[in-house]
């Protein structure tokens, strides 16, 4: 058996921490998460998990380590996605002999070169972009024009793609237990050639329509909703269950981690839930969109408990690979935006090696969190809303005002985090993005290097 450590990492889209039952939710919402909370009691749970503003911005911030700001991917597909010039997790671990397979939704481009066995993975089974396609083929209007359904995709590497079958409301209800079967698979298989492995599953709860498998209708007190977080807590464990099956639980490093806050802009049927305190939900520029559950196990090697430092998706891939102990492997010719936290997971340290991060809405910078505060110089509700340019930035203090109601918190302005800690960071930053920032629907052969030559 290889004695190099595994990565199981398993998002969720679009859920809110409260659906959970260690955030403070499950069961008083309705919906019980036996498995995830005891997964976090066992673990470390993390409640200043932060992402990005919307899916795509997020996932390609989780591969690159960069700000999606700085890859091109700065909103959700279709179009663009990751030029070819990006490194990813995968590719450095595919470049170390690991095994690489992502179950579902990829959302980093759609077209040849951009799939994600262009991306250091060896297998592919799901979708180029977003859920809600499937309502499309049970749309009347739709079945009266010439258009393309969307497919469930299979990819063997690149080039090598199939179509597999129709994505409609059926085969999106049931979807998960292919990602399971086949994830499942490819541990057994990863196992058996003594070779180790990173599985990407991705599931496609919460994100709209919400289905619930047979077996969980009414499972819940909640309604379609809580029966969906029921079936992600039951899906998780099952994958839990295979790596103790195969006696590699102690050496697979596992996250359980959100994309975004829930979705509460489309109102769509079966789709609300609450964002617990935070205000906002998916598209806006709230907490409740940008703070998501993150949770991280490693039997022996990390810390337990929990912990409310500061962490971001953009810290996953320079951290990992520390873990893992190819920190050598990282990129060194490109900003990486991510920061090296494996010292405070293992408990070598407590606090966490970030104090702040900037936030982006499509290419817009639309606010920093820095420690307890937040600023905001644009705001937007949802993703109907228009972006709002406020005359002052508002400044929060997210300790005493989590719901970011009150600007100034009860009289105080705290200006010297505008012009001493804002101001400073976004001139920083601003300048790095001069060096091998990615242009929005750049051609896949971009090279910020050599800008002029393609």
């Amino acid at each position: 058996m290889s004695d190099r450590p595994n990565l199981l990492f398993f998002h969720v889209d679009n859920i809110s921490p409260s659906d959970f039952g260690c955030y403070g939710g499950g069961i008083t919402l309705g919906a019980r998460t036996p498995n995830i909370d005891r997964f976090a009691d066992d673990g470390l749970k993390l409640t200043n998990y932060n992402v990005e503003a919307q899916c795509t911005p997020t996932r390609s911030a989780l591969m690159t380590g960069r700000h999606s700001v700085r890859t091109g991917c700065t909103s959700v597909m279709p179009g663009n996605g990751l030029v070819s010039w990006e490194t990813t997790i995968a590719q450095s671990l595919k470049d170390l002999g690991y095994r690489n397979a992502i179950m579902g939704k990829w959302h980093c481009g759609k077209e040849e070169g951009r799939y994600a066995t262009d991306h250091g993975f060896d297998y592919w089974y799901g979708i180029g972009d977003t859920w809600d396609v499937a309502m499309w083929p049970d749309d009347k209007f739709f079945k009266r024009t010439d258009l393309e359904p969307e497919y469930i995709i299979e990819s063997t590497g690149p080039g090598h793609l199939e179509n597999v079958k129709v994505l409609d409301r059926e085969v999106r209800k049931n979807i998960d237990l292919d990602f399971l079967e086949k994830g499942e698979q490819w541990m057994r298989d990863s196992v058996e050639a003594d070779e180790p492995f990173f599985l990407y599953f991705n599931h496609s709860n919460m994100h709209f329509p919400t289905l619930p498998r047979d077996e969980y209708i009414d499972s819940s007190d909640g309604g379609p909703v809580a029966d969906c977080i029921q079936m992600i807590d039951g899906d998780f464990q099952r994958l839990l269950d295979v790596l103790d099956d195969l006696g590699i639980r102690e050496n697979t490093i596992v996250i359980f981690a959100g994309d975004n806050g829930r979705d509460t802009t489309f109102h769509a049927p079966n789709n609300q839930g609450s964002e617990g305190n935070w205000r906002g939900g998916y598209f806006s520029t709230y907490e409740g969109n940008n703070r998501t559950a993150g949770l991280v196990q490693w039997p022996g090697r990390l810390r337990t408990g929990a912990s409310d430092e500061m962490f971001h998706v953009v810290d996953w891939y320079p951290t990992l690979m520390h873990l893992m102990g190819h920190a050598d492997h990282l990129p060194t010719d490109r900003v990486l935006d991510g920061v090296d936290q494996s010292r405070f997971l293992a408990g070598d340290q407590e606090h966490s090696e970030r104090e702040h991060f900037m936030m982006f809405f499509d290419e817009l910078l639309v606010g920093m969190r820095y420690r307890n505060f937040k600023v905001l110089t644009h705001i937007v509700e949802n993703g109907y809303a228009p972006i709002q340019k406020v005359a002052t930035p508002h400044i929060y203090n997210l300790t005493v005002n989590p719901d970011e109601n009150t600007p100034y918190n009860f009289g105080e302005v705290h200006s010297w985090v505008l012009y001493k800690v804002f101001m400073p960071r976004v001139a920083e930053f601003q300048a790095s993005l001069q060096r091998d920032a990615v242009p929005k629907g750049a051609p896949l052969d971009y090279d910020p290097k050599q800008p002029n030559d393609t």
